[in-house]
C-alpha cells in the first residue's frame, strides 16, 4: 500500500512540474500576445489635436483624456521644453509623438496602456545639442518669462526666474533663436557654440504703447482716433506728495492744475480745455479700472465753522497710493470720453492700477523721507519793527487819524504812547518802552511755522503663475504742513488678483482701503497770514517768559457787557485750542469677469463697489478768544462765579463744537460684449455693446454743540439757562438763549441719491490699417434731468476719422526723415449733469409760527422740467507725425460750444428772485502741441525730452444778466459776466494817477454829468477789462538723462495768461482812510507813498488821507472810498504767470550682478528736491503767484527702493 502511494506521488509530482511549465510557457505568450496586440492598437490610434501655446504637460494632459492611456515623466525632464504649438488632423498617434519628442531630445516606450517617458538614447541624440543662455535687459537685469524659440519651428522654451534657459535642438549650421518678451522689441540671434549665451533685449516703446486704457475697454492704438494722453506714473511721482492729482502739473497738454494752498492734505483745481460749465463741478471725472469715482463729500453747513475744513477734504482719488498707480491717460475730445455720456464735458482722467505679473514671488519696499523748508521775512517785504514804529509816528504827525483810540497796553507802541499821554508812564519808561519795541522784531515766522520731517513708505508683493497672479501692497504716509499743526497721516492697502479659469475665462479681483485724518485750524486761525498780517513790533513773550496776551479790541463789546471793549489775545493759544480734523476711511472692491466665447467675441462683465466714511470736527475750546467774545465777555478764568461778569455770560464753561458725519455708497455694474474681427487683413471691425447701471447714495449729518469740554473727559457743560443770564447791559431776549442756533442753521441733514442707467456702444472699423471710423454713442437716464419724459432718450454722440498717410506708397519716397503721419478729425457731444441743481420744486422747511400753529416754508427754487444736462459740443483736428525716428510730434486744434445751466431773474411774484435754465453759451477754443524725442539712446547714455504746451481761448457768448458793479470788480464765477470775455475775466477802476495836491487817487470814466448818472448803467462803460484770473497758456518741460546706473531727472512747469489783483498796502487802513491797527503788519510799499508835491512823478501809491472828504460818486450813483477804488484799480492788477522748477531728482539703481552677491533684486536710492525755484513778477512781494498769500515750502527727499 506504502509503494502504490510512493508511486502515486511520484508521478504528481512529476505532472505537475510539467504542467507548471506548459502553464508558465502559456502566460508567457499570452502576454507577449496581448503586448503585441497593445502595441499593435496604438499605432493605429488616430489622433486630431489642435493647441497653440502649450506646456508638454497640457499636451500629455489632452491625449490622456483622448486616447485613455496614461503617460510617465519626470517634471524636470519637460519643464524644461517651454511651449509649442500642435496641430494634428487625424495623424498616427505613434508619429505624432515621434514629431513632438524627438526635437525635444525625448523619446518614448509603451507598457501596456501605459507612455513612458525618456531621454533618447545616445546613438539617437548624438546628432542633438543643448544651448544654454540668460538674458537681460538693458540695465543688466534679468528677464524671466522671456520665450525663445527656434526660428522656423515650434520648438522653444521660457527664461527661468534668472533669466536663464536651455534648448534642447537637433545640430545644424546657423542656428537661428527668436527672443521675445512684452515691452521688450524681438531679437535674432545666431548661435555659433558659445557655452553660454548672453542675450540683451532693448525696450519697445512703441510696443508699450500699442494699447490705449479708457476705462470701458482697452483700444489698439492704431484704431484710437480721439485725443489722449498717457503718462507713466513713475514718470511724474514727487515723493512729498501724497495725491496723484498733485503731480500732474505741467505733464499733460490742455490739463491745467492750479494748487489752491500750500498746506498738506489739500487738493488742487484741476480742468481740461477750459470751463464749460457755471453752476456744474468743473473737475473732469476720475476713472479708476474702469470705475467712475463719485465727487468728494460736501459740506452741509455755515461757512463759518467750515472754511479750512473744505480746503482738507481731499479729491475723488484722494483715497489711491501714488505707488499703486500704472497709467494715468488723459481724455480730452469728444471721440475719447463722449462714451461717458452725461460726464465726460469736463474732460476724463483713466488710471490703471498695477496688476500681479508671471513671476516668482517678488517683494518690494520703497521708502522717502521728506524735510522741508520754512518761510522767513527775508522773502517778503515787510516792516520790521522799527520801520513799523516809525510809520505810525509819520501817519500821526502827518495828520491821519485813528478810527478809534488805541487801547492802553504796554505792549505796543500806540499802547505805551496813550499810556503816556494818560500818565500811566513817564517820559523816560516812555522812552525805554519805544526803544524796546523797536528792536523787538518778533519772528512770526520762526515761532508758527517749521522745517518738517515727513515719511512715505510702501511694500509689496506680487508673483504668479500661468493661471493665477497677484499683486498685494500697503502704503502708510505721515506728511507735516511748513504750519505747526497742519499734518496728514494715511494708510493703504491694496489686493489684486488674477485668476485665469480657463484658456477662454479671466477673472481679476481687486480690494482698497485708506483710512487717513488730516488736521489743520480752527475758525479764524491762519498761522501763515498772522506771521504776514501781525507787527513784529509786538512781543510774543512778557518780561516772564510766558506766552504774551496782548489786548484786543471788541469793536462792539459783549452783547450783554457793553463796557467788556477788549481781551486778551495769543496766537499760540488761540491755535492750540482750537482745530479741525477730517477723517477719511474708504473702502472699494471690484469684480472683472472675462470670457472669450470665440476669437473674435469676447464678453466682459465689471462691477465696483465702494463705500467711503467722513469725520469732520471743527472746535473752539473755552480758553479761545474767539469763546469769550462770543459767549462770556471776560478772558477765561479771569472772574469769580457769582461776580457780575459772569452772571452775563451765556456759556461760562466750555467750548464750541462743530461735527459733520457723511457716509457715501456707490456702486457700479457694467455688461460689455466686444467684437474684434478681421477680414482678408484688410478690414478691421472693433464693436462694443455696453449697459451700466450706477447709483450714489449720500447722507450727510451737521451739528453744533456747546459747552464742549474734552480735557474734562470730552462732557457738554450746559449753558446758563436764558432765564438766569443777568445783562450787565442790555436785555435778554432769547426764548432759548445758546440754543437758539440749533434750530437756526447749526443742525443739518441732508440725503441724496443719484441713479443711472445708461446703454452705449463704439464701433471702430479700420481699412488697411490705414484709415481708422470711429463711432460712438451713449444715453444716459437719471433721476438728476428734467420730469419731461420726452427728453429721456438724448443720446451723446461722436465721430472720427484719421488717416495714416505715412502708410500710403506714394509719401514712400520721404520716409527716411518723415517716418510718420496721422491726421485726425472729430466731432461729438459730451454731458455735463449738475448734482447741484434739480428739476424739482425745492422747499426749505422752517419752524411753527406760533400764530397759525403750523409750520412755514420757503421756496429755494421752483420747477422746471424742461432742465436737463449740460451738453458740449466739440470739434478737434490733429496731427501726430514723427521726424528722424527721434521726434515724436502731436498737434491738435479744438473748439467747444456748451449749453451751460445758468440763473435767470423772475419777477418778485414767483416767491424766488432767479430760477435755472439751460441756456448759457459758452465757448472754447484752443491749440496743444506736445514733442518728445530721445537724441541720445546708448548702452551707457541716454537722454530724453518732453515738452507740451496749449493755449486755451474761452468766451461767453451769451448774457442773461445784467452783471453790477461789485460782481465785475471780484470777478464773480457764478454767472456770466459780459458776453464776448472769459468766465474767469474781472474788471478794474481806470487809474489815472495821483493828485499833485494832496496824493489822492485819480481815476478815468468816473467824472460824468450828473444827469448822465444812472443806476442802471452797464458797469463796464466806467470800468477796464483786467483780464482773466485763470491761466490761459500751460506748458511743461521734462529731461532725463542716464548714465550708466546713473540718472537725473528735472521738471518744469510753465503758466501764463492770469492776473491777480495785488493786496493794497492800505488794507489794514479802515475804508483806506484811518490809521491801522497797532496790531497790523504793514508793506513797505508804504513808505514808497506819495508825501509831497512832485512825488507822483515816480510814485502810483497815494498818500495818507488827511482831508474830510475821500469818496467818489460813480456814474452808477454808487459812491466809493478813494483808497477803495484805488486797491480795485488797474494798477494793483499784476501778472500771475510764473515759470516753476517743480523737481530735479538724481538716482542711481545698483547693477544686477552686485545685487546678486547681497542677495537682492533690485536697490535704487534717489534723492529729490521740491519747489526749488519760480520765476514770477516782482510785484507779488515773495508770495508764490499761484496761491497769492501763502508760498510753496521747498522739499528734501532722500529715498530708498529695495526689491527681493
Amino acid at each position: 500500500m506504502k509503494k502504490n502511494w510512493d508511486l502515486l506521488l511520484n508521478f504528481w509530482q512529476h505532472w505537475k512540474s510539467k504542467f507548471f511549465l506548459r502553464m508558465k510557457i502559456s502566460m508567457i505568450l499570452l502576454l507577449v500576445g496581448v503586448m503585441h496586440l497593445s502595441a499593435n492598437t496604438f499605432s493605429q490610434t488616430k489622433v486630431s489635436l489642435n493647441m497653440k501655446d502649450a506646456t508638454v504637460q497640457e499636451i500629455f494632459s489632452s491625449l490622456e483624456k483622448m486616447t485613455n492611456y496614461t503617460f510617465l515623466y519626470k517634471l524636470d525632464l519637460v519643464d524644461k521644453c517651454g511651449k509649442m504649438d500642435v496641430n494634428a488632423t487625424d495623424k498616427d498617434f505613434n508619429q505624432l509623438l515621434e514629431d513632438l519628442l524627438r526635437p525635444l531630445g525625448l523619446s518614448f516606450k509603451i507598457d501596456d496602456r501605459v507612455v513612458v517617458i525618456t531621454v533618447r538614447e545616445d546613438d539617437e541624440k548624438k546628432d542633438m545639442v543643448i544651448i544654454k543662455g540668460v538674458v537681460k535687459d538693458e540695465n543688466g537685469q534679468v528677464l524671466p518669462g522671456v520665450t525663445i524659440v527656434l526660428k522656423g519651428t515650434s520648438v522653444g522654451v521660457a527664461s527661468d526666474m534668472e533669466g536663464k534657459f536651455a534648448l534642447s535642438t537637433p545640430k545644424q549650421e546657423d542656428l537661428k533663436l527668436l527672443f521675445s518678451f512684452v515691452g521688450m522689441k524681438t531679437k535674432e540671434v545666431v548661435w555659433k557654440g558659445e557655452k553660454m549665451l548672453v542675450v540683451i533685449l532693448e525696450e519697445d516703446s512703441k510696443q508699450m504703447e500699442e494699447v490705449v486704457v479708457t476705462g470701458y475697454q482697452t483700444v489698439n492704438r492704431r484704431d484710437m482716433v480721439g485725443s489722449y494722453t498717457t503718462v507713466k506714473a513713475e514718470d511724474v511721482l514727487m515723493p512729498a506728495y501724497t495725491s496723484i492729482d498733485q503731480m500732474l502739473q505741467g505733464q499733460v497738454a490742455g490739463l491745467v492744475v492750479m494748487k489752491t494752498s500750500s498746506r498738506v492734505g489739500t487738493s488742487p483745481k484741476i480742468k481740461i480745455r477750459g470751463t464749460t460749465t457755471i453752476l456744474g463741478n468743473q473737475s473732469p471725472i476720475w476713472v479708476v479700472d474702469g470705475i467712475i469715482q463719485e465727487d468728494p463729500i460736501e459740506l452741509e453747513a455755515t461757512s463759518y465753522k467750515t472754511q479750512d475744513l473744505e480746503t482738507i477734504i481731499g479729491s475723488q482719488i484722494s483715497w489711491l497710493n501714488p505707488m499703486d498707480i500704472e497709467t494715468i491717460t488723459v481724455l480730452k475730445d469728444a471721440s475719447a470720453t463722449a462714451i461717458y455720456g452725461s460726464k465726460a464735458s469736463n474732460g476724463v482722467i483713466v488710471i490703471t492700477t498695477k496688476k500681479g505679473k508671471v513671476d516668482r514671488l517678488t517683494v518690494n519696499y520703497s521708502g522717502n523721507i521728506s524735510i522741508n523748508s520754512k518761510p522767513n521775512y527775508g522773502q517778503f517785504n515787510y516792516m520790521n519793527s522799527q520801520e513799523r514804529i516809525v510809520f505810525s509816528q509819520e501817519a500821526f504827525n502827518a495828520g491821519a487819524f485813528y478810527q478809534q483810540e488805541p487801547l492802553m497796553q504796554p505792549y505796543t507802541y500806540e499802547g505805551a504812547m496813550q499810556m503816556f499821554l494818560q500818565g500811566e508812564l513817564s517820559s523816560d519808561e516812555f522812552n525805554k518802552r519805544k526803544a524796546f519795541l523797536e528792536t523787538v522784531n518778533t519772528d512770526w515766522f520762526d515761532l508758527l511755522t517749521q522745517s518738517a520731517v515727513s515719511q512715505n513708505h510702501n511694500v509689496s508683493v506680487s508673483g504668479g503663475t500661468e493661471k493665477v497672479t497677484y499683486n498685494v501692497s500697503a502704503g502708510y504716509s505721515n506728511s507735516l504742513g511748513q504750519e505747526i499743526g497742519n499734518s496728514s497721516e494715511k494708510l493703504t492697502g491694496r489686493v489684486s488678483v488674477d485668476v485665469r479659469l480657463r484658456e477662454n475665462l479671466r477673472l481679476n479681483a481687486s480690494m482698497s482701503g485708506n483710512t487717513g485724518t488730516t488736521r489743520a485750524f480752527g475758525e479764524g486761525v491762519n498761522p501763515m497770514g498772522y506771521a504776514t498780517g501781525t507787527s513784529r513790533a509786538i512781543p510774543a513773550y512778557d518780561e516772564n517768559g510766558d506766552p504774551l496776551f496782548y489786548r484786543e479790541r471788541l469793536p462792539t463789546g459783549y452783547v450783554y457787557n457793553s463796557n467788556a471793549t477788549s481781551l486778551g489775545y495769543n496766537f499760540m493759544n488761540e491755535r492750540d485750542n482750537s482745530g479741525s480734523k477730517v477723517e477719511n476711511t474708504y473702502f472699494s472692491s471690484s469684480l472683472n469677469f472675462t470670457w472669450d466665447i470665440v476669437d473674435w467675441l469676447k464678453y466682459e462683465f465689471s462691477g465696483g463697489f465702494t463705500r467711503s466714511q467722513t469725520n469732520n470736527e471743527s472746535w473752539s475750546l473755552e480758553k479761545t478768544f474767539k469763546i469769550a467774545r462770543e459767549y462770556r465777555g471776560y478772558d477765561y478764568n479771569t472772574v469769580e462765579p457769582g461776580s457780575a461778569e459772569f452772571k452775563a455770560a451765556k456759556m461760562p464753561f466750555g467750548g464750541e463744537l462743530f461735527t459733520s458725519d457723511a457716509l457715501q455708497g456707490s456702486y457700479n455694474i457694467q455688461n460689455k460684449l466686444l467684437v474684434s474681427k478681421t477680414f482678408n487683413e484688410n478690414h478691421r471691425l472693433n464693436v462694443m455693446l455696453g449697459m451700466e447701471i450706477r447709483s450714489s447714495k449720500i447722507k450727510n449729518n451737521s451739528n453744533t454743540v456747546y459747552g464742549y469740554a474734552p480735557d474734562r473727559g470730552e462732557k457738554i457743560i450746559k449753558p446758563t439757562y436764558p432765564g438766569d443770564i443777568v445783562p450787565i447791559t442790555g436785555s435778554v431776549d432769547e426764548d432759548w438763549g445758546i440754543l437758539e442756533n440749533l434750530y437756526s442753521n447749526r443742525w443739518n441733514r441732508t440725503k441724496k441719491t443719484e441713479n443711472y442707467l445708461s446703454f452705449f456702444t463704439t464701433i471702430a472699423y479700420s481699412l488697411k490699417n490705414r484709415y481708422v471710423f470711429n463711432f460712438s454713442i451713449r444715453n444716459d437716464a437719471s433721476n438728476r434731468f428734467g420730469q419731461d419724459v420726452n427728453h429721456r432718450l438724448d443720446p451723446t454722440y461722436s465721430f472720427g476719422l484719421s488717416w495714416r498717410v505715412m502708410e500710403e506708397p506714394f509719401f514712400s519716397n520721404v520716409s527716411s526723415w518723415l517716418n510718420a503721419l496721422n491726421l485726425r478729425v472729430t466731432y461729438g457731444i459730451q454731458g455735463n449733469a449738475l448734482t447741484r441743481v434739480g428739476p424739482d420744486l425745492t422747499l426749505i422747511q422752517g419752524s411753527v409760527v406760533n400764530v397759525y400753529n403750523q409750520f412755514e416754508s420757503t421756496i429755494s427754487s421752483i420747477p422746471n422740467p424742461n432742465l436737463s444736462w449740460e451738453k458740449t459740443h466739440t470739434f478737434d483736428l490733429g496731427v501726430d507725425f514723427e521726424l528722424f525716428r527721434m521726434f515724436t510730434m502731436t498737434f491738435d486744434y479744438y473748439l467747444r460750444s456748451s449749453n451751460a445751466v445758468v440763473s435767470q431773474d423772475l419777477a418778485y411774484e414767483y416767491g424766488v428772485s432767479t430760477m435755472q435754465l439751460n441756456g448759457g453759451k459758452i465757448q472754447n477754443s484752443g491749440v496743444e502741441f506736445t514733442v518728445s524725442f530721445t537724441p541720445i539712446q546708448r548702452k551707457d547714455w541716454a537722454l530724453s525730452v518732453s515738452l507740451n504746451s496749449s493755449k486755451n481761448w474761452n468766451e461767453a457768448k451769451s448774457q442773461q444778466y445784467a452783471a453790477k458793479r461789485g460782481e465785475m470788480l471780484i470777478g464773480s464765477r457764478n454767472k456770466i459776466l459780459k458776453k464776448g470775455y472769459p468766465l474767469s475775466g474781472f474788471w478794474s477802476y481806470s487809474f489815472a494817477g495821483l493828485s499833485p495836491e494832496d496824493g489822492r487817487p485819480l481815476f478815468n470814466y468816473l467824472d460824468v454829468p450828473e444827469d448822465a448818472r444812472n443806476s442802471n448803467i452797464d458797469p463796464s462803460t466806467f470800468l477796464v477789462y483786467s483780464g482773466e484770473s485763470e491761466p490761459a497758456f500751460t506748458g511743461g518741460l521734462n529731461l532725463s538723462l542716464r548714465y550708466k546706473n546713473l540718472s537725473l531727472s528735472s521738471s518744469f512747469a510753465l503758466l501764463l495768461g492770469a492776473k491777480k489783483r495785488l493786496p493794497s498796502p492800505y488794507d489794514s487802513f479802515n475804508y483806506g482812510v484811518y490809521i491801522p491797527s497797532e496790531l497790523s503788519n504793514l508793506s513797505k510799499d508804504l513808505n514808497k507813498r506819495w508825501k509831497k508835491t512832485g512825488d507822483e512823478e515816480h510814485t502810483n501809491i497815494p498818500g495818507f488821507v488827511t482831508t474830510a472828504r475821500y469818496t467818489l460818486t460813480l456814474p452808477d450813483n454808487g459812491m466809493e472810498y478813494w483808497m477803495n477804488a484805488w486797491a480795485q484799480s488797474n494798477v494793483m492788477v499784476a501778472d500771475a504767470s510764473f515759470f516753476r522748477c517743480r523737481q530735479i531728482t538724481l538716482s542711481w539703481n545698483m547693477g544686477q550682478g552686485l545685487c546678486k552677491k547681497i542677495g537682492i533684486k533690485s536697490l535704487g536710492l534717489s534723492a529729490t528736491v521740491d519747489n526749488i525755484f519760480v520765476i514770477a513778477s516782482k510785484r507779488f512781494n515773495g508770495f508764490d503767484p499761484e496761491l497769492g498769500d501763502s508760498v510753496h515750502p521747498r522739499n528734501y527727499s532722500f529715498g530708498i527702493n529695495v526689491g527681493f
